[in-house]
């Protein structure tokens, strides 16, 4: 008894259905249902947007950001901040996080509030100033191919710095000449340019990274006695102690006495 009223129920909806007023009736129901699915994602989409525009990620620079500064920098002295920018402010090439600028160096100036972009940075695009920290400083030291390995000494070696004077006293008048060494483990940073003059007692520039108190005492050396670079090996060079060679231990048989580091 149920099955046969079922079979009536949809036979009266299907003929109901093939009528015109049947069919216009429920053309009716579907658009109401879907607007009111229309009305339900719009406001879905409206409670992800604010002021219509969709946010985004950016990362903004939080103070002026020197052209040649490292990615490493940025990251550790917080120069840059992660901010959110509506999408149609989103400049191309907008980087999300610090994450893409490890290893690279910033182009030209970047100014407070300026999005990074990943134009703003490049690898290498500074070989000095994209390789100095903290207290750490750049020095060109001019001497000759023999003093300073020139041809043979690349940016990027590490070297060890000695440098050696004539000290004469008025009382002995006499010169008393002595090797020390300054600093071990130094990055050449830059050299000679290819083809240049390295021949003879032509002085040419070196460049080094060290701190600034090294850098003194090489400025020092430099101008007052002479200074060797002794290349390192590539890979696992170690230090030995510091030396001093006087010509007084030198004749004794004893060439060397440690200064400490």
């Amino acid at each position: 008894m149920e099955a046969i009223q079922k079979r009536k129920v949809h036979g009266g909806f299907g003929r109901f259905a093939a009528t015109r007023r049947g069919a216009m009736t429920i053309a009716a129901v579907a658009a109401a249902l879907a607007g009111v699915v229309l009305l339900a994602f719009i406001s879905q989409y409206k409670q992800d947007v604010q002021g219509g525009t969709v946010e985004r990620s950016a990362l903004i620079a939080n103070q002026l950001i020197p052209k040649g500064t490292s990615g490493a920098v940025v990251v550790s002295d917080s120069l840059s901040k992660s901010a959110t920018v509506q999408q149609d402010n989103l400049q191309a090439g907008a980087l999300s996080s610090a994450a893409g600028l490890a290893g690279k160096v910033a182009t030209h100036d970047i100014y407070p509030g300026e999005q990074i972009t990943a134009a703003d940075f490049a690898s290498d695009a500074d070989p000095l100033r994209g390789k100095l920290t903290g207290d750490q400083r750049a020095i060109a030291v001019p001497v000759d191919s023999a003093h300073g390995l020139i041809g043979e000494i690349r940016a990027g070696d590490t070297v060890d710095v000695l440098a050696s004077f004539n000290s004469g006293t008025s009382t002995a008048g006499s010169n008393q000449p002595e090797l020390r060494t300054l600093v071990q483990n130094v990055l050449v940073l830059q050299t000679p340019s290819a083809g240049s003059n390295s021949t003879g007692t032509t002085t040419q520039n070196l460049t080094v990274r060290v701190t600034g108190a090294q850098a003194a005492q090489i400025a020092f050396a430099a101008d007052n006695g002479k200074v060797w670079f002794i290349l390192r090996p590539p890979a696992g060079a170690t230090n030995g102690p510091s030396a001093s060679v006087t010509l007084g231990a030198l004749m004794d048989g004893a060439p060397t006495t440690g200064v400490g580091r």
